[in-house]
């Protein structure tokens, strides 16, 4: 009876953090589609966009995490390219490959002297 109960708490203290996981944007590398779309309406509303980025950004100040480059991130109108006021999964995904290939190379540490 011991081991159930230690069971039972673990596995509350697991599906509290998977929700957690699930609920906040995630920190690094570009989020996918179904984090912007909070609405689950198949389209990123500029609101969207905005509330998503502002809160991953807060999560990464509250991880004390550097901030480099946050200023020059891409805005609405760089993944809205047809102009609509909405972002579809396509629009999202070439504007996210866009902006790795736009990256820079080596880190941004500079050249080793």
């Amino acid at each position: 009876m011991k081991h159930y109960f230690r069971y039972v708490a673990l596995l509350s203290v697991v599906a509290s953090l998977s929700f957690a996981a699930e609920a906040m944007p995630t920190t690094r590398g570009p989020m996918g589609f179904n984090v912007y779309d909070t609405n689950k309406d198949g389209v990123i509303s500029e609101e969207e966009f905005y509330a998503v980025k502002a809160a991953r950004m807060q999560s990464k100040a509250d991880a004390g995490m550097p901030m480099r480059n946050a200023g020059n991130s891409p805005d609405f109108a760089f993944f809205d390219t047809n102009k609509d006021g909405k972002i579809t999964p396509e629009e999202l995904q070439k504007g996210q490959a866009a902006q790795m290939q736009n990256r820079p190379r080596g880190g941004g540490m500079g050249k080793a002297q």
